[in-house]
């Protein structure tokens, strides 16, 4: 089956499992007997059902490998924003990108906003390296990784959760399950270990993310969270 054919189908049983809740005891038993033949028709569960709308988009994080801690806290942040899932792709031949999934056009703005920001972090991040010739390689990534952590902190602190209703939590989740289980989730790895003078890294990254301002918009439009430089 399709997946514009499993969408079609998905709807119907939707449509019946509505009218299971109707107050009328055998309209409701009707339509509730009519929702159980199509799912056996069609070899479908609930969840099956539930996750049939739910559409991806994907975007490069610009690495190979895995990406950094940073990118995929970044990714988590957007994902709630939109009332999105996300994962992290591995790349080894390919680079490494992130997946959102979810309702409507939210993947795809979600997608979108990743990028930009993506662009941005990057910028500041080597910006920030600039000040710090004077230390070792091994010191200036571990400083440039926790300006980055604060970086995406701040920006969090912005982002109030998407106010999605239960049927898109419920939609987003049969379809983590569905097509990538339990352990799909986008911040896959531990944040960086900070050592006693490393507090102005991530003071700098706070500070820089300042400029930064971000709003959701409607899920409808075909824009991107606004993403603005104060600083011109």
């Amino acid at each position: 089956m399709s997946p514009e054919e499993l969408r079609k189908v998905a709807g119907k049983i939707a449509k019946c499992m509505a009218l299971a809740a109707s107050d009328n005891p055998g309209e409701a038993e009707a339509a509730k007997r009519q929702a159980q033949a199509l799912l056996k028709k069609h070899n479908l569960t609930v969840g099956d059902v539930s996750a049939a709308d739910v559409r991806e988009a994907r975007t490069k994080t610009g690495l190979n490998y895995r990406p950094p801690v940073y990118l995929s806290y970044l990714a988590r942040v957007i994902s709630d924003a939109f009332g999105c899932g996300g994962v992290v792709n591995v790349g080894y031949s390919a680079q490494a990108s992130i997946t959102f999934f979810g309702l409507g056009a939210k993947p795809e703005l979600a997608a979108y906003t990743f990028d930009v920001l993506r662009r941005q972090i990057v910028k500041d991040r080597a910006a920030f390296v600039a000040t710090i010739k004077r230390y070792k390689r091994a010191n200036k990534t571990r400083k440039a990784n926790l300006f980055c952590e604060a970086w995406v902190c701040r920006v969090g602190q912005q982002v109030s959760e998407f106010a999605g209703n239960e049927r898109e939590k419920v939609a987003v989740e049969a379809y983590r399950q569905k097509r990538y289980g339990a352990k799909s989730k986008a911040e896959t790895r531990t944040q960086t270990t900070a050592l006693p003078n490393d507090w102005q890294a991530s003071a700098a990254g706070y500070s820089a993310a300042e400029r930064v301002s971000l709003h959701t918009p409607v899920p409808t439009e075909r824009v991107a969270m606004l993403v603005c430089d104060n600083n011109g």
